[in-house]
């Protein structure tokens, strides 16, 4: 957006007293939302005066102009990142006055400057915090302690960009520091420094090449991962609930595993899917008794990668097999239950799916969905959505509506009301990038 347009959108705020917009709830549906200047604690707006500016590149900033400020706030998630942080770090100076207070906030989710920043401890959990400062040490000192401050930005109603922004906040000095004090606070022993720029080339290379891979073994086996696990006891408790036997289930889109794993403790066989032949084989590998290990970068300031690793033996794995299964054309042989968790919004023919998973279940079997229903046409052309689609004003059904119609007339009737499962992916090791969203579970027989 351009200046202009803030500008316009705060003039109308101060003008009417109230902001109004709309947010996403599924697909392309939307609801409104508003907020007032009294809900922000705001008195007096014919007093205010807020003023916006386009500067495309903040190392370039008019000093002429932009100079002297008692206080410079850059704390927006993903501000540092946006630009280039190296430069805003090492030139916000020009911009405060002597004695001025500057605010910074980030989740250290951007890369340094290899080349002109120093290491000075080999604390991995420090370095996010120590190359910030490093780069701002010239010109500033830190004043208060640093605090931490989460926010949530919201894609859908039910998908959500979560984060915890670290504050800190510093003052900036009269004169530079000499170039000998800054080379005597950033000297390290070499070998120490060449042990971990070695270390962190070969974890960042190793994330770069299986990122994907990466983060969802840490969603299905990480120390935050609850959710695979989760819905696998749901779908164990709707099993005895209707009594059904729990002879052979087959889960579709299970990922590296570990809903799978989770069933095979009380099911006597368990099948699971998945379309990518990466994801499979690891599963295959765990369950085969060996050990998966993954690295997980801490945080991209510091480049420093967090080994995590699960064995076979510690998940109690029972009677799983993992196989490429296309969800289009799933194996014909039968099940008592057939699952797919956060399966159903990825599928290029969702309805394809639903209507083949009769002709799989034995009499009485159990299908159990969750979603969060976030329609892309990438992965479904809109043609093919369940619901959550608009044609001219009109609203089609909600994807639930159109899901639990197409499996009524299939003959299945739905016995337990729909129940949120909330996930969470972690971006970095710190846990100050998540990604959280609020999957709607469902539950039906045959």
């Amino acid at each position: 957006m351009s200046a202009k347009s803030f500008n316009a959108t705060s003039n109308q705020l101060l003008a009417t007293g109230k902001m109004r917009w709309t947010n996403y709830t599924e697909g392309d549906f939307v609801e409104k939302r508003q907020c007032t200047l009294e809900e922000l604690g705001v008195a007096n707006n014919h007093k205010l005066s807020v003023g916006w500016h386009q500067i495309p590149d903040f190392t370039q900033c008019d000093n002429k102009k932009f100079h002297s400020y008692d206080l410079v706030i850059c704390a927006q998630p993903g501000a540092l990142k946006a630009s280039d942080p190296t430069g805003v770090l090492t030139t916000v100076h020009s911009l405060v006055r002597p004695g001025g207070l500057l605010i910074l906030g980030t989740q250290y989710d951007w890369a340094r400057d290899q080349t002109n920043t120093a290491i000075t401890s080999s604390d991995s959990e420090q370095l996010g915090e120590e190359v910030l400062a490093a780069l701002l040490e010239k010109w500033f000192d830190p004043v208060l302690e640093p605090q931490d401050l989460e926010f949530v930005k919201a894609e859908t109603s039910r998908k959500f960009e979560c984060g915890t922004q670290h504050l800190t906040f510093w003052s900036r000095r009269e004169e530079p520091r000499t170039h000998e004090s800054l080379l005597k606070r950033q000297q390290v022993a070499s070998d120490n420094s060449a042990s971990l720029k070695s270390y962190e080339a070969t974890g960042q290379g190793m994330y770069d090449q299986d990122v994907v891979l990466g983060q969802y073994l840490e969603f299905h086996y990480g120390p935050q991962s609850e959710y695979p696990a989760a819905c696998a006891q749901h779908c164990l408790q709707v099993m005895k609930e209707v009594g059904q036997p729990m002879r052979k289930a087959l889960e579709v889109g299970g990922g590296p595993g570990r809903a799978a794993i989770e069933l095979s403790k009380e099911f006597e066989e368990v099948l699971s899917g998945d379309y990518s032949q990466a994801f499979v084989d690891v599963a295959q590998e765990l369950v085969n008794g060996g050990e998966l290990k993954w690295n997980v970068l801490q945080d991209h300031t510091s480049g420093i990668a967090v080994e995590r690793s699960i064995s076979a033996k510690e998940l109690s794995v029972g009677n799983v097999n993992f196989s490429q299964i296309d969800a289009h054309n799933l194996p014909k042989d039968q099940y008592d239950l057939i699952c797919g968790f956060n399966l159903i919004d990825r599928l290029a023919k969702p309805a394809v799916f639903l209507q083949s998973i009769k002709a799989r279940l034995n009499d009485g079997g159990v299908l159990v969905l969750s979603s969060p229903y976030t329609w892309l046409e990438e992965f479904t052309p809109k043609s093919n959505w369940l619901g959550g689609f608009k044609y001219g004003d009109n609203d089609a059904l909600t994807s639930y509506e159109g899901m639990k119609e197409l499996l009524l007339a299939e003959g299945f009737k739905e016995v337990k009301e729909p129940q949120d499962v909330w996930f969470r992916i972690d971006a970095l090791a710190n846990g100050r990038m998540s990604q959280q969203t609020r999957a709607q579970m469902t539950f039906w027989r045959i």
